[in-house]
């Protein structure tokens, strides 16, 4: 005799599992005496998955606590945990994640049930739904089970994801316009501390804005990235991007040249709030460097020969200096002696071959000797460029009118074809200013050496790379063969024209 009465369709056995699945204690882990239900009694192999967004350790162990709470509570094992820490669930997790690794393990049936605290822990997409619906295991919730085995608990759970996919990208479009009105005015948006300043992004770190000054100093005079890290590196400092990209955000890791690039590219350091790649108002914080040294140092960095894979020159002359008889430039080779340096034309290897260093130390003379002048100040000034002051000025007037004009657009005082035609003379006129605002850094070029109190040991101590800066930016240097036997350098074999 049963317990319980055998109405209803199909085989009685079926039937009275169900009912006693329904009615009995769900910390009861077998089932009446004459009752078979092994989907209700057995002892399940549960898997438990915590996810945190952010790198708050806490936030998992809570997780855990009421997870290993409810499995006791229904008398399962463990049969493992698998742990995202600092995941997003709105994005796609990829093979490194312990979601991909949970995945894995659940098609080769290494559990039979997925626990987490609720489903927006485990997924936040109908993609991460379907991929954990093919599986086939069950999923029970802190707040309720789900079981993607049967249509009505996927249908449940798709409910359920698009409903979070949905909360997640409504969340997304309020933070993007509070994004934009907090750039309108200038604020900071929040983040990874940016290197100069403290955590609030307004109060400025003396020693990072020094070297970060220098930094500008350095690329404008010639130095390349690689130079400006080592410098930084060597007093100490660290960059807040990741060694690699098994590296945590914000992890102090040395410089690179990578990381030194996106340090100067950012607006901030001149005092300009940017958003989704515009300038979009004056900041708050006080800015490090002027517009001038910052759009010179753009220009630098964005210049496509720099990404055309082309070297710099290593050697004083290398690419600067052009062969007498053809016009090509020089290059550095190997000597007629071993382990003599020696330039030759990239022309025709029989127009000369000339011995490096004292041709290099007759031009770094004259740079001198030049640069030693009284009238050498006169080179710092261009009289025929606009005011810097004045073209701030326009600048920050052509920027605010770009910004006017979208508001205009907005309220229907504009077509979008008058919007297109406004917008892009006023690019261009932007682009334009900002040209001849770069021109005004070569006071940064030629400064530290002209107004240096010893000129010769100024010129020493530069890098090659800022004293070959120094030279394109001075003379033309054309070199002439020495002459047939000749064994002596002779000072008229290199010629000196003046740029200024």
């Amino acid at each position: 005799m049963t317990p319980f009465p055998s109405a209803g369709i199909g085989p009685a056995p079926l039937r009275l599992a169900r009912v006693w699945r329904l009615r009995s204690n769900p910390r009861q882990t077998t089932p009446p005496a004459g009752h078979v239900d092994s989907i209700s009694y057995m002892t399940r192999r549960a898997a438990l998955y915590f996810r945190q967004s952010l790198d708050v350790q806490e936030g998992i162990d809570r997780q855990r606590t009421r997870c290993r709470a409810l499995v006791a509570a229904r008398g399962w094992t463990v049969a493992g945990e698998y742990t995202d820490n600092d995941t997003s669930a709105t994005k796609k997790r990829g093979e490194t994640t312990a979601w991909a690794t949970m995945l894995t393990d659940a098609k080769a049936g290494n559990f039979d049930i997925v626990v987490a605290v609720d489903l927006d822990r485990l997924v936040r997409t109908v993609r991460d739904l379907i991929s954990l619906t093919e599986t086939g295991v069950k999923v029970l919730t802190v707040d309720g089970e789900i079981d993607l085995t049967t249509a009505d608990g996927e249908f449940r759970a798709t409910m359920l994801a698009g409903i979070a996919s949905f909360e997640t990208r409504r969340k997304g479009e309020r933070q993007k316009r509070a994004n934009a009105a907090r750039a309108s005015l200038g604020l900071r948006s929040g983040g990874r501390r940016p290197f100069g300043f403290d955590q609030d992004g307004v109060t400025v770190r003396p020693i990072e804005a020094e070297a970060i000054r220098d930094g500008y100093n350095s690329l404008i005079a010639g130095v390349p990235l690689g130079g400006i890290a080592r410098d930084w590196n060597a007093r100490g400092l660290v960059s807040g991007q990741a060694r690699s990209k098994a590296g945590h955000k914000g992890e102090a890791s040395p410089w690179s040249p990578g990381s030194v690039r996106l340090v100067l590219l950012n607006p901030r350091n001149m005092g300009k709030r940017a958003h989704l790649g515009e300038i979009v108002a004056d900041a708050v914080w006080p800015a490090l460097v002027d517009e001038s040294t910052w759009l010179a140092t753009s220009a630098v960095l964005r210049d496509p020969a720099r990404r055309s894979g082309k070297p710099n020159g290593r050697y004083l002359l290398s690419g600067l200096a052009v062969c007498g008889i053809c016009g090509a430039t020089a290059h550095a080779g190997a000597n007629a002696r071993a382990g003599v340096r020696g330039y030759r034309c990239s022309g025709s290897t029989g127009h000369f071959a000339r011995k490096a260093q004292p041709v290099e130390e007759f031009v770094g003379a004259a740079i001198v000797a030049r640069a030693s002048l009284p009238e050498a100040n006169e080179m710092l000034f261009d009289t025929e460029r606009p005011d810097i002051a004045d073209l701030n000025s326009e600048l920050n007037m052509a920027r605010e009118r770009l910004v006017a004009i979208a508001v205009d657009y907005a309220d229907g005082a504009l077509t979008a074809s008058q919007l297109r035609a406004i917008t892009a003379r006023l690019r261009e006129r932007i682009s334009g200013l900002e040209s001849k605002l770069a021109d005004g850094a070569r006071v940064d070029i030629l400064g530290p050496l002209i107004s240096a109190p010893n000129v010769g040991a100024a010129w020493e101590a530069m890098p090659v790379a800022q004293q070959r800066t120094i030279i394109a930016l001075l003379a033309r240097v054309t070199l002439h063969p020495p002459g047939r036997g000749t064994r002596t350098f002779r000072p008229e074999s290199v010629g000196i024209d003046w740029l200024l």
